[in-house]
């Protein structure tokens, strides 16, 4: 009887550790918390960069190659001053509607040059707003940006 019961809590333990790792509850305990700045003005993402300050001088510039679309792969190009990170990430959900948290990796290419590629899918009700985060996991800090597809 005992061993029965010992059983079945460890599968009730084991259970509640995978729900909640798979809820993000678990795997959130161990992320390094991230300071994000915003832009202090608007920028529209298809027709120029967009610049953002960080803390200690430090500078993320994001731009898209262009044209882009949603459903379309975009190419992301990110120079980040004053960074040393090998890798930065970038973080996109929607705003206006949950359509899930996207995570694409951003190489170094060169000194302060990250590149990687994004994919969004089309929004059928129209007009979608997207959160672009450029996350330093290094440094604990990302710029975030408004992105209108």
């Amino acid at each position: 009887m005992l061993k029965k019961v010992l059983i079945f809590a460890v599968l009730v333990a084991v259970a509640l550790i995978v729900f909640l790792f798979q809820s993000g509850k678990i795997y959130s305990l161990f992320q390094k918390e991230i300071l994000f700045y915003e832009a202090k003005s608007e920028c529209d993402l298809h027709v120029t960069s967009c610049e953002i300050t960080l803390q200690n001088d430090k500078k993320i510039t994001l731009d898209i190659d262009k044209p882009f679309n949603a459903g379309k792969e975009m190419d992301f190009i990110v120079q980040a001053e004053g960074f040393g990170d090998d890798e930065l990430l970038a973080q996109i959900y929607g705003i206006n509607m949950n359509m899930g948290i996207f995570e694409y990796p951003l190489a170094k290419i060169a000194a302060q040059i990250y590149t990687g590629k994004a994919l969004l899918p089309t929004c059928m009700s129209g007009k979608m707003s997207w959160r672009v985060n450029i996350i330093s996991q290094k440094e604990g800090i990302g710029a975030s940006f408004i992105l209108e597809l």
